[in-house]
């Protein structure tokens, strides 16, 4: 019996004998085995996601690898589960196999916001060779119609005919329902009640309505609304490598503990910052809303405190999948705790980005207490307030504010990187404090 694999249940080819089946329709793409990396930049290419410089991330790629910058794209898009990264080894030139194929492309599809449906019950007559990190994948998949579920799957068979998976992707795509909040929709969540104590922002009209809203209450952070860490794992751009452990909820605050101490994990790792690589020493905390809240336009509120010394980087910010576009909400090297900066970056690549960045001299140590930050975003531009009075300037340049769309929130202190190393000032543990973030939004701008 012919061995049927993913190419099969696609558009008929047959990846394990490169053979074409005798209904299939001519596409012109030759049967060859592809590696992770050649299937990734088809990936990329159809996700739209562009590529990143490379930050280190996998033990086995350098930055001279031609796919290491892809790589690192996906990654921060959130379409590479770590999961395929055995021992933080991706193989990029090693041939991608059935099973890694199909969770790329289900997460591709989640990341382009198909409202893809739960899995279904796998019917192959060889289930049980598939990876445990890769079922719930091949069973979404199979749910909505990437793969046919019956006979043979194959999840180790190296896969031939990716062009024609990539295609099959795109139909699926095209044929299955936006996920809410993927286009420009005004109020995009459930409105809530505004709790006791809580006043709706001065500048503020009583057409905008609370949306997101979290005080922190309780002892464990409410994943509802937040997950740890960043979209794509715990290291970014700064020394400090970042775990749930440090994320604190405690008497109504959120704490992102940073310390003056390598977390085991991070042994060996690395990151970029300003093209320079280096080791990552310290350990602290992040979270975000990627994979719970994404917002078009509203009012962004958070009150926070600043921990105290140098090489201290704590941030406010939003990011879509992929990079550009970044609003920087608020960013404070603590080696010169009363200036904010706020910026929007934009553009159509990472080596064409063009930015928006102000300093805005603060009255106050932002180390000493907490203040109240706020962000206004409408269709037509971008404010940034203190304690409810506007600083800076708006931002009104329409190609930025065209592409910042769909955006996530993160909370997280960096280590080093931008504001230098840590010195004799930086008391430690270095605790950025959030006493609540709130979103409010409106319907008509």
């Amino acid at each position: 019996m012919k061995l049927r694999a993913i190419a099969a249940a696609f558009l008929g080819l047959t990846m394990l004998t490169g053979t074409a089946l005798a209904d299939a329709p001519s596409l012109g793409h030759g049967p060859q085995v592809y590696s992770k990396g050649q299937f990734m930049r088809l990936l990329a290419a159809e996700a739209k996601v562009n590529p990143l410089i490379y930050s280190g991330v996998f033990k086995d790629v350098d930055a001279e690898n031609p796919y290491s910058d892809i790589a690192e794209g996906l990654v921060v898009a959130g379409i590479v589960d770590m999961e395929m990264a055995k021992d933080g080894e991706i193989g990029l030139d090693e041939p991608i196999t059935n099973e890694e194929a199909v969770a790329l492309m289900v997460r591709a599809l989640r990341y382009k916001k198909s409202d893809m449906s739960v899995g279904e019950d796998l019917k192959f007559e060889d289930k049980a060779d598939i990876s445990p990190w890769a079922v719930s994948y091949v069973e979404v998949a199979a749910a909505n119609g990437l793969v046919d579920n019956s006979g043979r799957f194959e999840p180790k068979a190296k896969v031939m005919g990716a062009n024609a998976m990539i295609e099959r992707m795109d139909k699926v795509y095209r044929s299955l329902p936006l996920l809410p909040g993927s286009g420009l929709m005004r109020i995009e969540f459930p409105v809530l009640d505004i709790p006791e104590g809580v006043e709706r922002p001065a500048m503020l009209s009583e057409d905008y309505q609370l949306v997101f809203d979290d005080e922190f209450d309780g002892d464990t952070l409410n994943t509802k609304n937040w997950g740890y860490n960043y979209s794509w794992g715990h290291s970014h751009n700064h020394s400090g490598w970042c775990v749930p452990e440090n994320v604190i909820v405690k008497d109504g605050v959120l704490t992102m503990r940073g310390e003056d101490k390598r977390h085991p994990d991070s042994v060996g790792k690395q990151y970029t910052f300003n093209n320079q690589k280096n080791d990552i020493m310290y350990t602290s905390g992040a979270v975000n809303t990627a994979g719970t809240f994404r917002f078009n336009y509203g009012y962004f509120e958070a009150r926070m405190k600043m921990p105290k010394g140098k090489g201290l980087w704590p941030a406010w910010w939003m990011l879509k999948d992929g990079w550009p576009p970044e609003i920087d909400m608020l960013e404070i090297l603590c080696s010169r705790p009363s200036q904010l900066r706020v910026n929007c970056h934009y553009g159509a690549s990472w080596n064409s980005e063009r930015s928006h960045e102000q300093v805005i001299n603060l009255d106050f140590d932002s180390t000493d207490d907490f203040h109240t930050y706020g962000f206004e975003w409408t269709p037509k531009y971008m404010k940034y307030y203190v304690d409810g009075v506007q600083v800076g300037h708006a931002l009104t340049d329409k190609a930025a504010l065209d592409q910042c769309t769909n955006m996530y929130m993160l909370l997280n202190l960096a280590i080093d990187g931008w504001d230098g190393k840590p010195d004799s000032t930086t008391v430690w543990p270095a605790d950025f404090k959030c006493d609540f973030v709130r979103v409010w939004q409106k319907n008509e701008y």
